[in-house]
């Protein structure tokens, strides 16, 4: 079969299952292409019951197709067609049920500085339809326990119930999906089918299934949290934003992975030391879809680093640390410069700077005030200019760049000098003065004071 022709079934592959026709594959060594097409003889059944012939029919003819459109691309004799005990996986348009998405590593803005858990991840669509679709990463096995089962990473905010980043952070209700092979009546009624030979239930289910004496707990993957999108959200992320790979696998490839990773995990609880970060999966099924080049460029990258620091920081167990004896307490008052340091036995900002608010990284704050009722202080960062330059309605043009001082709202405008004779507000005992927009104004127009001696 020529190049073209095998590209052509190959979209018409796609175009069928649209349209909920049934595409069969020619018999076993036969050379003759047969495409009766028919309506798929599958009744709408319960989830965990989906009709396995639609799923052999789609998927793996896909396989066999995309292997076959490689063999002729490159002049060899025709592949032969992958059998689920060889495994696949190739690159896919389609975003459905069972669909692995592959973090991308192209977007203008990604993951180094902001929800690292996403860098370079390997996701499961567990749903996808006109309401919503639902996934949960594979790749982030974590070193922690849920009622004595081990948990993996199935997103790093979003229902995972603290777990992970903490009650402050969490984001919506906990919610469990155990992954498993398991077949059969008991397994059917507590799971729902994802792709031919992986389903998943609930952490109830899998203990359900353990007590009734059909399952061993090292049968499941038990993933805390999940993903989700609106309709028509993960398209655009695809197609607008370069977010994902979109890619194809059976069950015997990925859990071929995941069982790569649970063997080199160590024991979960307080003496676990390490945590895999999932880069190898991700690069492994990269090199299934023929992005080996794409994987390459972005090995050891900040992102690669970040994404570490993040799994050292969430999915280890928190270290219990002797308790330093205090010293004397010290008021921090209005007026009073603070620096972030770093921690004398890592050498690391606390995690809070590192993975969210990396604005305070080496910071200088000035305390402007203080509310001795709920105990909070305000204060401005004084080290961070910005590329933004303000300009002056003053003789010569001047310009001034403008500082970023948090991320609070102010209501207005900041001006701080240091010259006494100008006036304004002490900010505490710092020799620093505030004064309001208007004051600054009028001086700056009088020529009492020049833009460079005014931090805004």
């Amino acid at each position: 079969m020529s190049m073209r022709a095998t590209a052509t079934l190959v979209a018409l592959s796609y175009a069928a299952q649209a349209l909920g026709l049934h595409f069969p594959t020619s018999s076993k060594g036969s050379s003759t292409h047969r495409f009766p097409w028919q309506r798929t003889p599958c009744q709408r059944l319960p989830p965990a019951h989906m009709c396995a012939s639609e799923e052999v029919d789609w998927r793996e003819m896909r396989a066999r197709l995309v292997a076959q459109e490689k063999a002729s691309s490159a002049q060899l004799p025709d592949a032969p067609a992958p059998s689920p005990a060889s495994g696949w996986v190739y690159e896919s348009p389609l975003i459905e049920q069972g669909t692995i998405l592959l973090g991308g590593t192209k977007m203008d803005f990604g993951f180094a500085l902001r929800q690292q858990f996403f860098h370079k991840s390997v996701m499961l669509l567990l749903q996808h339809d006109a309401t919503f679709t639902k996934g949960i990463i594979l790749n982030r096995p974590s070193a922690l326990e849920v009622d004595g089962w081990r948990v993996w990473c199935g997103h790093g905010q979003v229902a995972e119930g603290g777990i992970f980043v903490g009650a402050e952070r969490a984001k919506g209700e906990l919610e469990i999906s155990a992954l498993h092979t398991l077949e059969g009546a008991a397994a059917d009624r507590v799971s729902r089918r994802v792709i031919k030979g992986v389903s998943y239930t609930g952490l109830d289910g899998a203990k359900a299934l353990v007590a009734a004496g059909v399952a061993q707990k090292s049968d499941f993957w038990v993933c805390v949290g999940y993903s989700g999108w609106a309709p028509g959200q993960l398209q655009m992320e695809v197609e607008q934003r370069d977010s994902w790979y979109l890619a194809s696998a059976d069950s015997g490839t990925l859990l071929k992975e995941l069982l790569r990773e649970a063997r080199g995990l160590p024991p979960p609880g307080d003496t676990a030391i390490s945590a895999d970060p999932g880069i190898d999966t991700w690069s492994n099924l990269m090199r299934g879809i023929g992005r080996e080049a794409d994987a390459a460029q972005s090995k050891g990258s900040l992102a690669d680093r970040m994404l570490e620091q993040w799994v050292r920081a969430h999915l280890l167990p928190k270290p219990i640390l002797p308790t330093p004896p205090m010293p004397p307490s010290k008021k921090i008052k209005v007026g009073t410069v603070l620096l972030t340091s770093a921690s004398k036995d890592t050498g690391l900002p606390a995690d809070r700077f590192l993975l969210h608010e990396q604005f305070l990284l080496k910071a200088v704050l000035l305390v402007l005030s203080e509310d001795p009722i709920g105990h909070q202080l305000t204060a401005c960062i004084l080290n961070r200019p910005t590329a933004n330059v303000a300009r002056f309605n003053l003789p010569g043009d001047p310009t001034r760049r403008v500082a970023f001082c948090g991320d609070r709202a102010l209501g207005g405008q900041l001006w701080l000098h240091h010259r006494p004779e100008l006036g304004g507000v002490a900010v505490g005992d710092s020799r620093v003065f505030s004064l309001p927009v208007d004051t600054a104004s009028e001086l700056l127009k009088t020529g009492r004071g020049g833009p460079g001696g005014f931090f805004f």
